[in-house]
């Protein structure tokens, strides 16, 4: 009867074990690395609307000194250009009233992308009234409508 050399078997499984354990190991780490960029884009999405809600928040603010400083008959408008995407997302820019339950004040813009979910809303602090309406990322305009007295924001 011939002799059973199972040498070369402990071989194969310890390496078919040490391969197992570092895919479940490198898998982890994937998936744990995975959820923390994504709460890093979030955030960094949230802070770039932020600083382009300012900016039209600035810009409205200019128009309305400028077409209370130079009466009714004037034609204030301001063009600015934003980024059309934030961190490679598309975003909407809003004039939302108090009535929207993220508004605290009499006209809010509301700034808002679809992948991450993330919403933000900037104060507008203009003595003359904002027309409500919406515009995408990119060129805004800002004008002055004499004729029925408020600020309105469109795409440039």
């Amino acid at each position: 009867m011939p002799l059973r050399d199972d040498r070369a078997v402990s071989t194969v499984v310890g390496y078919t074990l040490t391969l197992g354990i570092m895919t479940l190991l490198i898998t982890g780490l994937l998936v744990a690395a995975g959820g923390f960029v994504e709460d890093q884009r979030e955030r960094t999405v949230r802070a770039e609307l932020q600083v382009v809600g300012q900016q039209i928040a600035a810009d409205l603010d200019v128009a309305d000194r400028l077409a209370r400083a130079d009466g009714t008959d004037t034609t204030v408008e301001i063009h600015s250009q934003h980024p059309e995407r934030v961190t490679g997302a598309t975003y909407r820019v809003e004039v939302v009233d108090d009535a929207d339950d993220r508004c605290e004040f009499d006209r809010c813009l509301k700034l808002s992308t679809d992948d991450p979910e993330v919403v933000v809303t900037v104060r507008i602090g203009t003595v003359t009234t904002v027309e409500l309406g919406s515009v995408s990322g990119g060129g805004v305009v800002v004008e002055y409508d004499a004729g029925s007295d408020t600020l309105v924001i469109d795409d440039a």
